[in-house]
């Protein structure tokens, strides 16, 4: 079984930590990877680095910023379905939905680059005779990166990116569930030969990640995850006024009126519900369902739910794959013993 090395100012190490962080995939049950998880000393080590690294990349023009982010895109690239099969192991996503989501991010980044134009601040006429004003837009310094199991790269890039374009740096914790996908990225990292120190990808536990985030240098948290992680994370930004930035939870309700095709909604219902099997914001959670089509639609999702097929989606892409672990699993069950009792079909 591989072992990931976290990914430090630039090099990939082994780390203190006595207990290891084993990734299962979830639609097996098979451990296929460990990851050496992060010490105290190694999150201060790699956010000391980043802030020294920031300050340089903070200085450079956007320009190069953005050419620096398109060989990183383009790295990415070139280890795309090495990642996406690391991605698709560690999450039971298919194969081809994985390489696509790492698609996603390269294309994203090359978007980012292009926005090296548009980092512009702002001439403001003054009140006071014979005196303009300048609006210069200045780089935060280090921001902690909170990833979500559910989209582990496309999430990444979507916080980097528009990080790095504008003259930051970061620290990354991705999802202990799936972060194998991180360090292959990582590999890319260094191809890209972006400055040592300026992303540094680790995992680690919630104490650890704790001290990375409450360091005087983190001066923006961004995490991607329930509104409970968001309210802890809220507590860190207290330590030193460092900027929150937060993408919480979701219901997606969907309102069905009486002249609405039930096909249609059946259709988008179903795929909205089953994508990643529910783990995403956009996952429908509550129908509203006007009274004069509300037996036709529930026969007919009723109907569509049945007959969806479920399991291993690396055997049959068309399958719904599996919960990302057991807690996820256990929570779904009460779920279900409760709509039981309340009379659920």
């Amino acid at each position: 079984m591989p072992t990931f090395q976290n990914f430090i100012a630039g090099t990939f190490r082994e780390t203190g930590a006595r207990q290891p962080i084993e990734v299962k995939n979830p639609a097996t049950g098979r451990f296929f990877a460990s990851m050496t998880s992060a010490t105290e000393a190694d999150v201060i080590e790699a956010v000391d680095a980043a802030a020294v690294a920031q300050k340089p990349w903070g200085r450079l023009p956007a320009i190069e910023r953005g050419n620096a982010l398109r060989r990183l895109a383009d790295a990415v690239e070139r280890h795309q379905q090495k990642i996406g099969a690391a991605l698709a192991e560690e999450s039971g996503k298919s194969l081809e939905d994985a390489v696509a989501e790492t698609g996603y991010g390269v294309e994203l980044m090359r978007y980012h680059a292009e926005w090296a134009r548009r980092v512009e601040g702002e001439v403001i006429e003054s009140d006071t005779p014979d005196e303009t004003l300048m609006l210069k837009r200045a780089p935060i310094g280090v921001v902690a990166c909170l990833i979500p199991f559910n989209f582990p790269i496309y999430t990444l890039v979507r916080k980097i990116a528009p990080a790095l374009i504008t003259g930051n740096a970061v620290v990354v914790r991705p999802s202990n569930n799936t972060p194998t996908s991180a360090f292959v990225f990582a590999e890319a990292i260094r191809e890209a030969e972006l400055p040592a120190g300026l992303i540094s990808i680790m995992t680690m536990s919630h104490e650890v990640a704790e001290v990375m985030c409450t360091r005087r240098e983190v001066g923006m948290i961004t995490l991607t995850g329930s509104v409970a992680a968001g309210q802890v994370v809220l507590d860190y930004c207290k330590a030193n006024i460092a900027k929150p930035s937060l993408e919480l939870g979701g219901k997606t309700p969907v309102i069905v009126e009486p002249d609405a095709d039930l096909d249609v909604v059946t259709k988008s219902v179903l795929a909205a519900k089953t994508a990643h099997c529910g783990q995403v914001c956009t996952s429908v959670e509550r129908l509203y369902v006007h009274a004069s089509v509300h037996g036709a639609l529930l026969a007919k999702l009723k109907d569509a739910f049945e007959r969806r097929h479920y399991g291993d989606r690396s055997e049959d892409p068309s399958r719904m794959g599996p919960l990302a672990n057991a807690a996820a699993r256990l929570r779904v069950h009460h779920m279900v013993e409760r709509a039981n009792a309340d009379g659920a079909v």
